[in-house]
């Protein structure tokens, strides 16, 4: 950085010198004030871009533009010995577009014209100098002093085309900086248009003044820009909105300047105020055709740009009218802009990790363009290039889309999380479950039934006492009604032919009423949470259906497919079935749910009913 701001020192101190020198000359205070502007201004522009970029070249060309524009205006007349530096007004400039947008001459070619041209300013000005000194030699220094004028044309001719034809084989960040100098080289055409202006309006050429004014300084604002920060805002936005209003321009110009031939050739008196009144009407006139002439010139030199707003705004049409997802949002740019590889990624509201469309972790090529909403990164555009950025308005364009793609990933992940929660609930429910009925199996009943046969063994050997023998059999009898209490608790939690399999539990089941109850039964082995729901779903139909319905035939159905199992109970009863809050069925669809499965219900008034549940069955 030291090295950088000590190459911008010598022009800071030829332009405090030309500064120093034009107070002593007394010169008028407009040209001290237009010297101290052009010459101010991309001095501290260069020491900022020296400051900031140090390895950028741009700094010191800043610098040496402001150290010509301030010794542009040292000389007192044309004839003196310094008439020759009002090419330091044009030579900074030149050199810096050789190099533009930040660097310097890549080619022989460009180096060429980088020395031709300080060669011709160097020369022009020793020519001045030597006219002055040896007024005698005028007339033969004239004839090279005239000759180098065309050469400094050339150079300057050159300084203009040049970073249009870097722009074919400079990259996508490049190009974003150079398009920053092609928005302030228009004003090039726009001073002559000023030029034009001022002829039909003054009837002089005083106001292209001012474009040349607006000239030495947008370009090295343009360059500090491109070299610090070009994507600082839209620049193809203004770019478009300045071709735009050129048009527009010339376009109410060409209607003046045929205003004025058609006056002037009836005769009739053209004087400042009528053309200023002229060119105010053609301006009105022409402000509603902006948004048109807009358009249209968007789809010639932004056509990408322009494909990529169509297709976003298809898109949106189409989602608003529920024939298409927001997750097409990718397809649709890659389709509009041609590229295969475009990564649209959104940020998680769970932990603000950017992830791809369908979840999975974003794999950018680039660091991309963010999509912001209400002031939030809520998601990236990467084109396959990956230094391309976005314009503004295909962001605005593409940021509810995106808002949409993560509010319903963060519905569709809270719910699985929801299903997931509830299926381990329910899993943890039948657990639980087969724990109980195993201890009471296997503890309280196996203990009650011990103690009714030692009870059993102790009547045996009580001898010939009525008392006794009563009281026995009375708690024998009581224990047996326990046991069978305890068997049909034991049943109600998780009935023990599960262990057999489904098949074996719902044949069980059809015992209750095995003459109205039929069964067809296609299924395998089944998890045991699956196995267990079904069993619910069949025994509370059938419960229903027995005890509210009066049906005279019940049909059970179960089949299994690769990853469902479908249980289905039909019967022929009186219908009008629903599913009510603190009702057997909603319980069952609430066991239903809670492993993923869905249960529905149809049951018309007079015509049956029919209970289906499909489960979730891994194959």
């Amino acid at each position: 950085m030291r090295r950088a701001l000590l190459i911008t020192l010598p022009w800071l101190t030829l332009a405090v010198a030309g500064l120093a020198y034009l107070f002593a000359a007394a010169p008028t205070p407009l040209g001290v004030g237009s010297a101290t502007v052009l010459g101010g201004v991309p001095l501290l522009l260069g020491l900022l871009v020296a400051w900031r970029a140090p390895g950028v070249p741009a700094g010191a060309g800043l610098a040496a533009v402001g150290a010509g524009a301030v010794l542009g205006y040292v000389p007192n007349s044309p004839d003196g010995p310094l008439g020759g530096l009002w090419m330091l007004l044009y030579l900074p400039l030149g050199l810096l577009l050789l190099g533009a947008p930040v660097d310097l001459p890549r080619s022989r070619t460009g180096w060429g014209f980088w020395w031709g041209g300080i060669t011709v300013a160097v020369a022009f000005v020793v020519i001045n100098a030597a006219e002055s000194a040896w007024p005698d030699a005028a007339g033969i220094l004239d004839v090279p002093g005239f000759a180098l004028l065309p050469c400094f044309l050339a150079f300057l001719v050159a300084a203009v085309l040049t970073p249009i034809l870097r722009y074919r084989r400079a990259d996508e960040r490049e190009r974003l900086q150079l398009r920053w100098i092609f928005v302030a080289s228009a004003s090039l055409p726009l001073t002559l248009l000023l030029c034009w202006v001022s002829y039909l309006l003054l009837g002089t050429a005083d106001l292209v003044v001012i474009g040349v004014f607006v000239t030495h300084l947008t370009i090295p604002v343009a360059v500090a820009i491109a070299a610090l920060r070009p994507e600082w805002f839209d620049i193809d936005r203004v770019a478009l909105a300045t071709v735009t209003v050129s048009v527009l321009c010339v376009l109410a110009l060409a209607l003046l300047s045929v205003a004025a031939v058609i006056a002037g050739l009836a005769l009739l008196p053209w004087s400042p105020p009528i053309a200023l009144v002229a060119a105010v009407v053609l301006a009105l006139a022409a402000a509603p055709l902006y948004r048109l002439v807009r358009r249209w010139l968007e789809r010639r030199i932004y056509p990408a740009r322009a494909r990529a707003r169509a297709a976003l705004s298809a898109l949106a049409a189409q989602v608003n009218q529920g024939t298409a997802e927001p997750e097409h949002v990718e397809a649709a740019l890659r389709e509009a802009l041609h590229d295969d590889r475009l990564t649209v990624a959104v940020r998680r509201l769970s932990d603000h990790a950017l992830v791809g469309i369908g979840g999975e972790p974003a794999a950018l090529p680039g660091s991309g363009t963010p999509v912001r909403l209400r002031g939030e990164q809520i998601g990236v555009i990467a084109a396959s290039e990956g230094s391309r950025r976005f314009p503004d308005d295909v962001c605005r364009a593409v940021a509810p889309l995106l808002e949409a793609v993560r509010m319903r990933a963060e519905l569709a992940h809270a719910a699985a999380e929801l299903a997931a929660s509830r299926e381990r609930i329910v899993r943890a429910g039948l657990e639980e479950r087969r724990r109980l009925e195993r201890d009471i199996h296997d503890g309280a009943q196996q203990r009650l039934v011990a103690l009714g046969m030692q009870l059993r063994v102790m009547q045996r050997t009580a001898g010939d006492l009525p008392t006794v023998t009563a009281s026995l059999d009375t708690a024998v009898a009581e224990l047996g009604t326990a046991v069978a209490e305890l068997r049909q608790l034991a049943h109600g939690i998780r009935p023990s032919t599960l262990d057999d399999g489904l098949a074996a539990a719902l044949t069980d089941l059809r015992r209750l009423s095995p003459e109205i109850i039929e069964l067809h039964i296609q299924a395998g082995a089944l998890p045991d949470g699956i196995a267990t729901t079904a069993y619910y779903v069949a025994s509370e139909a059938i419960a229903n259906a027995l005890k509210h319905a009066d049906a005279t035939r019940i049909r059970v159905d179960v089949r299994q497919e690769p990853h469902e199992l479908t249980v289905q109970i039909g019967d022929d009863g009186r219908g009008g079935a629903d599913i009510r809050p603190a009702t057997g069925l909603a319980g069952l669809q609430d066991r239903v749910a809670g492993i993923g499965g869905r249960l529905t219900v149809t049951s018309p008034p007079a015509g049956g009913t029919i209970v289906e549940a499909l489960l979730p069955c891994p194959s």
